[in-house]
């Protein structure tokens, strides 16, 4: 059995939390199966949030850059899903580098 543990914005001690978990992850960079994901589904996007999963650094990164857009956090222990307010959120497109060269 897992110690999932749930942190909701508006909670005492949420911002606190949410920083004790991305220090856990700093500086991890996971093994060769290793993920970050962002999933946003039109719907709840509609709804007004996006998703992040991620078991590496990332999660650091994602607290440091965006942490007063997170709505919610589940750690997992080796993993943690975010629910992100799509204010937050550009899109997924903006993953990528913008190329002016053709291949």
């Amino acid at each position: 059995m897992t110690n999932t543990r749930i942190y909701k914005k508006g909670e005492s001690d949420f911002f606190k939390n949410i920083a004790a978990v991305a220090k856990r992850f700093k500086g991890k960079g996971g093994g060769p199966e290793s993920e970050s994901a962002v999933n946003a589904m039109k719907e709840d996007v509609k709804d007004g949030f996006v998703w992040f999963w991620s078991d590496n650094s990332d999660v650091s990164n994602l607290v440091a850059r965006s942490a007063k857009y997170i709505l919610e956090m589940t750690d997992y222990g080796e993993t943690v899903s975010v629910k992100m307010d799509k204010k937050g959120f550009r899109s997924c497109c903006h993953a990528f580098k913008v190329s002016n060269e053709e291949e």
